[in-house]
């Protein structure tokens, strides 16, 4: 069994879990949910996703005891569903993006629009067919504004490229885009207050991550069936680690052949991660493959098992799949980055609205 690959997260968990155990705010609170784990993935799975009978199954047959087991699967679900409604956080900053660059208003083709609802609607017909494929939980992203039609939030990406470019140094902008490990088993208990057994598995599958191209698994990500959007595949592919120093990065800076060995902004890496940020509004919490009555790679009844990333643990003939965990945590630090984006862009907008100093450094 090669390290790193999904049996050696099993075994560390198991090891963990047993040498230190789950914190006692967490440990007894599971039991009393209503009709067991069974009800709490119908209670989820009711806004997240239709595969609840595959999570109940591979939940039944995943190695952990089982009040390990239903401390693990209750707050992965507990997750996704916190995370979810944290959407609307990304599209609204970006619609603001785009409107602060109209000076405050939406386009007059947009305005225009408005005005009978008949060509939002045509805007939108491309995400709307596509919808008519998704799970019910689609409505739910509805409310969220996925679909208000009334910015298009890709006219962000060029805007905050520009802001980057022009406002930020390239020193500030790598100190962005770094995470060290540690940090994100923090979020995950000082943000979602997360601390029970399934933090031992989280905590364990960003090592994974950390450590993926040991394990000579395939690309994680899915591209968007609906839009053929492959943000997340792209970002995937571009997110590094470094045991040394920055932890979780990408390759932000390109070095310079100027005289004094400066360097500059990666154009290419920052635009690929401002389309990924644009992925993080939404409609969809993780993107989806498109829906088919074949079995899929993670094992489960159709492609889009995993939709939303509910799925994560399904057995296969060769062990479990922590895929979809792995995918959470790409997401956890995509978020995490755009964090720090959002800030610096309304520390630096505050500035120059209020005092009309230099850029902070």
């Amino acid at each position: 069994m090669p390290r790193f690959a999904d049996n050696w997260v099993v075994d560390k968990c198991m090891f963990d879990y047993v040498a230190g155990g789950a914190c006692a705010c967490c440990g007894f609170t599971h039991l009393f949910a209503p009709g067991g784990l069974e009800g709490m993935i119908n209670a989820f799975s009711d806004l997240e996703t239709d595969a609840a009978t595959m999570e109940l199954n591979a939940a039944k047959a995943s190695p952990w005891p089982p009040d390990m087991r239903d401390q693990i699967w209750s707050d992965r679900l507990l997750l996704r569903f916190k995370m979810k409604k944290e959407m609307k956080v990304y599209r609204e900053f970006l619609e603001g993006v785009v409107k602060d660059e109209n000076g405050g208003v939406v386009d007059d083709d947009d305005d225009d629009d408005d005005d009978d609802g008949s060509d939002v609607e045509n805007d939108d017909d491309d995400d709307d067919d596509d919808d008519d494929d998704d799970d019910d939980d689609d409505d739910d992203d509805d409310d969220d504004g996925s679909d208000s039609g009334e910015v298009d939030i890709n006219d962000a990406i060029p805007i905050l490229e520009k802001f980057c470019m022009n406002e930020l140094s390239p020193r500030q902008i790598q100190g962005i885009f770094q995470l060290p490990r540690s940090e994100i088993p923090e979020v995950l208990n000082s943000k979602y207050k997360i601390c029970s057994a399934f933090a031992v598995v989280f905590c364990t599958v960003v090592e994974q991550v950390a450590n993926f191209k040991v394990t000579g698994y395939p690309t994680d990500a899915r591209s968007n069936s609906n839009n053929g959007d492959n943000s997340e595949e792209i970002f995937e592919q571009n997110l590094k680690f470094k045991k040394v120093g920055r932890g979780f990065c990408v390759d932000i800076i390109a070095s310079s052949s100027d005289v004094d060995g400066g360097s500059t902004t990666n154009e290419k890496v920052l635009r690929m991660f401002l389309q990924r940020m644009v992925g993080l509004a939404g409609p969809t919490l993780l993107a989806r493959a498109a829906k088919s009555n074949a079995t899929s790679d993670d094992g489960g009844s159709g492609s889009d098992g995993d939709a939303d990333g509910a799925s994560s643990e399904v057995i296969e003939a060769k062990g479990p799949s922590f895929r979809s965990d792995r995918r959470v945590v790409r997401l956890m630090i995509a978020r995490y980055w755009a964090d720090r984006l959002i800030e610096k862009y309304e520390e630096v907008k505050k500035v120059k609205k209020m005092k009309g100093g230099p850029i902070p450094q």
